[in-house]
């Protein structure tokens, strides 16, 4: 008699790294499969082929995009980003505020996304060029979803990060950089509005003239259940 043991471990990760979208996929270990085989024989085997619905792994790029004012999908996933337009910005004063909404998808057939956003700066402190004053430290942020929920209010950039929630599986045709964007399931997109208010405070006069660079940093994770 033999007996044959298998503990097979699967884990499949994708992940992207990029000054907008950082995307990841994890698989979850298979079970033990023990099998005992019985031969009167002299030698004996027994083979396992591991399959899922056809084999192991996960057949779809994990995936989610925004989508740009013109309608088309942006993927965003370089280090270098997308430069996202907001109307108002290079007019910004002490005292005012402006404000953008970002819709974010999943790009997913089958599996959820649980979607994360945060404020991230750019050249590594916000710091337009040198010679100009850097306002950061006098920005503040307010994030809302689609539904007009609160997820941040009036809170630093190092504050201003928070969940999108989950998006639900696209279950329609993948989507490619460039394209059209159509809609699919029902919620598998969500907005993130975001409204950026430049205090009017002591000192702020000695940054007249100042800009500050920054990105929106938004993460999603896989979610099967």
């Amino acid at each position: 008699m033999s007996k044959l043991t298998m503990k097979p471990r699967s884990t499949h990760a994708f992940i992207q790294k990029s000054g907008r979208l950082r995307l990841v996929l994890t698989a979850g270990a298979l079970a033990a499969a023990t099998v005992a085989v019985t031969s009167a024989a002299a030698t004996d085997y027994a083979r396992l082929n591991i399959v899922g619905d056809s084999l192991i792994g996960f057949p779809d790029r994990f995936d989610i995009g925004v989508v740009k004012a013109d309608g088309k999908v942006e993927q965003a996933d370089t280090e270098t980003g997308f430069d996202w337009a907001v109307a108002g910005a290079a007019d910004l004063v002490p005292g005012r505020s402006v404000e953008t909404t970002i819709p974010v998808f999943n790009n997913t057939p089958t599996v959820k996304a649980d979607t994360t956003f945060k404020i991230v700066l750019r050249n590594g402190d916000g710091t337009v060029a040198a010679g100009v004053p850097n306002i950061l430290s006098f920005l503040r942020f307010t994030a809302a979803d689609e539904s007009g929920k609160v997820l941040v209010s009036n809170v630093t950039w190092d504050q201003a990060k928070g969940s999108l929630g989950v998006l639900e599986p696209r279950w329609g045709a993948v989507l490619r950089q460039g394209d059209t964007y159509t809609a699919a399931a029902a919620g598998s997109e969500k907005k993130l509005k975001l409204t950026i208010t430049y205090v009017d405070g002591p000192g702020v006069e000695n940054f007249n003239g100042g800009q500050t660079a920054i990105a929106v940093h938004f993460d999603a994770t896989s979610v099967t259940q």
